[in-house]
């Protein structure tokens, strides 16, 4: 929106320089985006948010800088012009919807000619073009006080009727641009006896334009469907300021204002005679909506101290009226083209914004101090799991701590559930018992967003069926079956419990939502406290995830609540070399690995410094119920260099021990 300041000046003087205006416009919520000279006018640029349409004109910048300024604003003397019940304008509606309000005046025995020089001025200055004073004048009342307008030549209206409908099928108009547009029955249209003249709200038709030789004019002031002209401005790629305006709201009560403005403009200036109007206002006659707030609301939300004087005269320089209300409250009535101030906050926010937001007194709230526990040893241990695990690659995710049903079917939990008495929605009804159905829900997301291959972690809350939480560790390892796998999950599980100085037990087991043949219970202590297994594949299907496998598990985390964290102690790089035996065995499938390497740790003795596993295979080159292990053990010492015989004889010991007491056939 352009505002020409010598023209704001016939309506309000705000006695500021340009520049201390545009910081006050842009503190108002107003943003003044550039400032251009036009002749001996300053033109100001100003970006208007879609639900101000009210400053899309001249009077309402104006307004805006009268509430701001507190200088009084000087609206123009309009003459009202009334329709008669007989003679005026033929004018139909086919459809009130589409049209609520249509204004049709009849000016007789005009003369088209150059618009005087202060009018040229004024549309020039913000990028008009002039072209005659009738069309002229339709362009000034755009201007000034945003209500779109046009000028027909009436003697050109095939039976001198206005039918305001849907376009026909085949129908054309060429529009004042000079380009022939094919419309279709989305598209409203100003037609007369035979054609379309106009397309509604957005341009005329060259065929019915004003020229030098119109004698008699109708003058066109509406209101139409928003929706309807921003459908048809983007289908026909036509976009005018009629539009632009059309699109965002035009107030109602502004369609008469508009028409008799310009109606007196053009009486003055072509020295028309006014023969007669017709006015069709399909529209329900809204009563103006109230607001009621007090004082103390708009203190409580500012944080500073306002008068009633002050609030007041800010609301009303912007067009509210404000009356008292019940228990010292204020009753402020809406006019109808502020129709985004619908709750009290919106008053507020008027009441801010014509103060100024940087003239706002700064006030501090009142902090009552209150002591803080010591950071609690569960917290230590949440966040050395958390560090352990991003350590490995890993990525927290924070997820709701609310599911619903099926949720949980998806994930094979047949277990109760905690119910929220008020849900705000059926699709967050209850209290995870499980994070399993909160991780698959991230992975999904990251999977269709092209991420294939996830390592994610939480340490959230879980809930008993009665409401009870207990915070939970949950991991969660998908992809390529060479990037992830069950000893990737328990390796990073091993790795940071550890940092907790706990010593767990990995068994066979079943846990709700993973494949019975690769899963392993959690035990501390001989107690039960989690599980760590590969997803069920029907779990998968039920969720939608197509791509590889996922390894899951999920820990309770009060049951390290009274272990003391590790506490790592630096010790020198080792100075002599390390000596590497690699191991191939077969075992039972009942045979866990925490078994196996203990038996190694055992036998190798302080000269065995590591264990890693290489690879687990089944298959057909090995047989059936037994499954094949190759791992690596390092032989080191501190102090030496081991000498081959000595690594050999301890190597020898725990293979004896392996096929002694685990039943392992070397491979």
């Amino acid at each position: 929106m352009k505002l020409s300041l010598n023209w704001l000046k016939d309506y309000v003087d705000p006695r500021l320089s340009t520049d201390e205006l545009v910081h006050r416009l842009t503190m108002a919520g107003l943003e003044v985006e550039a400032v251009e000279s036009a002749g001996k006018d300053t033109v100001l640029e100003l970006e208007i948010t879609p639900n101000r349409p009210d400053c899309l004109n001249t009077i309402g910048l104006a307004r805006e800088i009268s509430a701001i300024t507190a200088k009084n604003l000087k609206l123009p003397r309009i003459k009202t012009y009334r329709s008669s019940k007989t003679g005026g304008p033929t004018v139909s509606i086919e459809d009130k919807k589409d049209c609520p309000r249509y204004i049709a005046t009849l000016i007789r025995n005009a003369s088209i000619l150059d618009s005087p020089g202060w009018l040229k001025e004024r549309i020039s200055a913000i990028g008009l073009k002039p072209l005659n004073n009738a069309v002229d004048i339709t362009n000034f009342v755009l201007m000034e006080l945003g209500q779109p307008l046009h000028a027909f030549d009436h003697d050109k209206l095939e039976g001198g009727r206005i039918i305001v409908r849907r376009s026909k099928a085949g129908e054309k108009i060429t529009t004042l641009d000079g380009i022939e547009r094919k419309l279709d029955p989305s598209v409203l249209v100003i037609a007369d006896a035979r054609k379309p003249v106009a397309i509604a709200g957005i341009m005329g038709g060259l065929g019915s334009q004003i020229t030098s030789s119109t004698k008699n004019i109708l003058l066109e002031s509406a209101q139409f469907d928003m929706g309807l002209v921003r459908r048809a401005s983007r289908m026909l790629g036509l976009k005018s300021d009629s539009s632009y305006r059309f699109e965002r709201g035009v107030d109602l009560e502004g369609v008469l204002t508009g028409a008799d403005r310009a109606t007196d403009l053009l009486l003055e200036l072509t020295r028309g005679t006014f023969e007669n109007r017709t006015d069709i206002n399909a529209a329900r006659k809204t009563k103006h909506a109230a607001i009621d707030i007090s004082l103390q609301d708009i203190e409580g939300l500012l944080g500073t101290k306002v008068s009633a004087a002050q609030v007041k005269n800010a609301l009303a320089r912007l067009g509210l009226s404000v009356a008292a209300g019940k228990k010292g409250r204020l009753k402020i009535a809406i006019p109808g083209f502020r129709g985004d101030l619908k709750q009290e906050v919106d008053i507020i926010e008027e009441v801010a914004r014509t103060i100024g937001y940087d003239r706002l007194a700064v006030s501090f709230p009142h902090i009552q101090v209150a002591n803080i526990a010591p950071d609690s040893r569960p917290r230590k241990a949440r966040e050395a799991i958390a560090q352990a695990l991003a350590a490995q690659g890993y990525c927290e995710a924070i997820t709701y701590s609310l599911i619903n049903q099926k949720d949980l079917d998806q994930c094979g939990f047949s277990g109760p559930a905690a119910a929220l008495q008020n849900a705000l929605s059926q699709e967050h009804n209850l209290l995870r018992p499980t994070l399993l159905p909160s991780l698959l829900q991230a992975a999904l997301t990251n999977i269709n967003r092209g991420q294939r291959d996830l390592k994610l972690f939480e340490t959230g809350k879980r809930y008993s069926k009665d409401g009870k939480e207990s915070w939970t560790l949950a991991v969660l390892a998908a992809g390529r079956a060479q990037q992830v796998g069950f000893h990737h999950v328990k390796g990073a599980l091993e790795a940071a419990f550890r940092r907790l100085n706990a010593d767990v037990v990995f068994e066979p087991g079943t846990y709700a939502g993973l494949d019975a043949a690769a899963c392993a219970n959690i035990k501390l202590s001989g107690r039960p406290i989690g599980a760590v297994g590969k997803v069920d594949r029907r779990v998968l299907t039920n969720w939608d995830i197509k791509t590889g496998e996922a390894y899951f598990a999920e820990v309770d985390l009060q049951a390290f609540g009274a272990l003391p964290l590790e506490t790592r102690k630096y010790g020198p790089v080792p100075e002599f070399p390390a000596i590497h035996r690699d191991v191939s065995i077969a075992v039972k499938n009942d045979v866990p690995y925490a078994r196996i390497e203990a038996l190694c740790r055992q036998q190798g003795g302080q000269m065995l410094q590591g264990m890693h596993l290489i690879e687990e295979y089944t298959g057909e080159k090995i047989q059936s119920g037994l499954r094949g292990l190759v791992f690596s053990l390092v032989y080191q010492s501190p102090t030496r260099t081991l000498r081959e015989e000595e690594v050999n004889a301890a190597h020898q010991k725990v293979l004896q021990a392996l096929t002694r007491d685990c039943g392992a056939i070397l491979r």
